[in-house]
């Protein structure tokens, strides 16, 4: 159907058949006074919100049927991912608001995809835990496979970090003691995630800080990659060959690296002390190189100490991560459980660590200070924020969750008041022209490493291993 003046721009809304009645008569007497003005109409639409912009793009370009998803309704797009795209989307049976995960078609003709895919809704439907975003169902609905997960309205630490500058100590232990908590509770239903890493941990509610009003949420996500321990090692090869490098080379173990099939659950602790690296200084424990580089530097190679980045690091969490990024599993804390413990007592504020600044030493981001992953690449140093301005609390959109979940959290001893303080609100981006905003979206081609790459790193990597342990032999 050609858009060619208001009137028929409510038509196209009205056939979609996904509004209500009386929302389509608000729209039409909205944009009556447009007429053939149709770019002014859909300017209007735009600005008020009358439709969301996704929903509208689909709409225009008679693409509306993409927009339904067995008993959902596409509101807007997420992101995506090997696996798929991943939606926000509304429940029409009880108004839910859930993020909603569609497999890529082409990818279920592949039997080891296929089996992927069920293996994922098998672990995260069978994993309830405050600290984990919940799974609500898995169903096949007009060639659609789709996953219906916990929309979690917050901000992922990866972004956090980018957007705010390192954090304070107690703040980075309260959210990676979550993430631990929730890691146990995998780890005890026999489950290993296998690509924890600050992108895959959003925070909702407040900021953890002394001021906040409400806990500070940590939600695990993406199981997509999450593997059973007692998965057959037929299946689990198959899996492994399916052709993409399972894990995020920043913060992927060194076993895991080698064959990440073998990996068990300290695999993700390793990955959890790149995290805590992450969220102190600014970027991995080893920020520079390519894929490749980056794993046999964590094969072979010492982080630099974290207290040279970081002086205001207590010597116990220094020693924990040291802990954390040990080469060899067993030289490891053994369990998430007993991170989360050990963190405990770091999470809360002191008055020194209460007085909080967004200035001072921390690096200011540019282009030319960013690696590949976006994270700080720079400055030899970082300070923490220091005395004069509080937190900025991170109050993302509005959107009702169903079943809110709040995560166990410490409680906060009273601090002294602090001279008067600047609230520092989040930076808005600029939104995009109308016109372009409602261009028809295209898919955009997936870029998956090749298995022979697959092979290659793993050779690789054996080769380094074997030379390593012939040197020490002869020694």
């Amino acid at each position: 159907m050609v858009i060619a003046s208001a009137e028929s721009l409510v038509e196209a809304v009205r056939d979609s058949g996904l509004f209500a009645p009386a929302a389509v008569e608000a729209l039409a007497r909205a944009v009556a006074p447009f007429g053939d003005d149709t770019q002014g109409a859909l300017k209007h639409v735009v600005e008020r919100n009358l439709v969301p912009v996704y929903q509208l793009r689909k709409v225009i370009h008679g693409k509306a049927a993409d927009l339904i998803v067995g008993p959902f309704v596409v509101l807007d797009k997420l992101g995506e991912g090997g696996m798929g795209k991943v939606y926000k989307a509304r429940d029409t049976r009880t108004g839910r608001i859930a993020a909603l995960k569609v497999v890529r078609p082409q990818l279920l003709a592949n039997p080891v995809i296929r089996g992927r895919y069920e293996r994922e809704v098998r672990a995260a439907l069978s994993l309830r835990h405050p600290n984990i975003a919940a799974a609500y169902e898995g169903g096949e609905a007009g060639g659609k496979v789709y996953l219906a997960l916990e929309f979690v309205d917050g901000i992922d630490l990866a972004r956090l970090v980018r957007t705010y500058g390192v954090l304070p100590v107690p703040e980075a232990c309260e959210y990676l003691r979550q993430a631990a908590l929730g890691l146990a509770h995998a780890h005890a239903q026999g489950f290993v995630h296998r690509d924890i890493k600050p992108g895959n941990l959003v925070v909702a509610g407040e900021r953890h800080h002394p001021d906040a009003t409400e806990p500070a949420v940590v939600k695990l996500l993406d199981m997509g990659l999450v593997r059973n321990v007692g998965l057959d090692d037929e299946m689990a090869g198959d899996l492994t060959r399916a052709g993409t490098v399972v894990g995020t080379p920043d913060y992927m173990s060194p076993e895991q690296a080698k064959n990440s099939s073998l990996a068990d659950h300290r695999a993700d602790l390793y990955a959890l002390g790149g995290a805590f690296y992450f969220l102190l200084t600014g970027k991995p424990p080893f920020p520079v190189g390519s894929p490749i580089e980056k794993l046999l530097q964590h094969q072979l190679d010492a982080p630099p100490p974290i207290q040279a980045i970081r002086p205001d690091v207590p010597d116990d969490l220094a020693r924990l991560i040291t802990r954390l990024l040990a080469k060899k599993p067993e030289d490891r804390p053994q369990s998430a459980a007993d991170v989360a413990a050990a963190l405990w007592p770091l999470t809360k504020f002191t008055p020194e660590s209460a007085k909080v600044r967004m200035s001072g030493t921390v690096p200011v981001l540019s282009k030319s200070d960013k690696s590949e992953t976006g994270s700080v690449a720079s400055a030899d140093t970082v300070s923490p924020p220091g005395p004069g301005v509080k937190l900025p609390k991170r109050r993302p959109r509005q959107v009702p969750m169903d079943q809110p979940s709040v995560a166990e959290s410490a409680p906060v001893p009273p601090t002294p008041p602090t001279p008067e303080v600047v609230k520092i609100p989040p930076p808005a981006p600029a939104p995009a022209p109308v016109v372009e905003q409602l261009d028809e979206e295209e898919d955009e081609p997936r870029r998956e490493v090749p298995g022979w790459l697959v092979a290659l790193v793993s050779a690789v990597l054996a080769a380094v291993t074997a030379v390593v342990v012939w040197k020490m032999m002869g020694r």
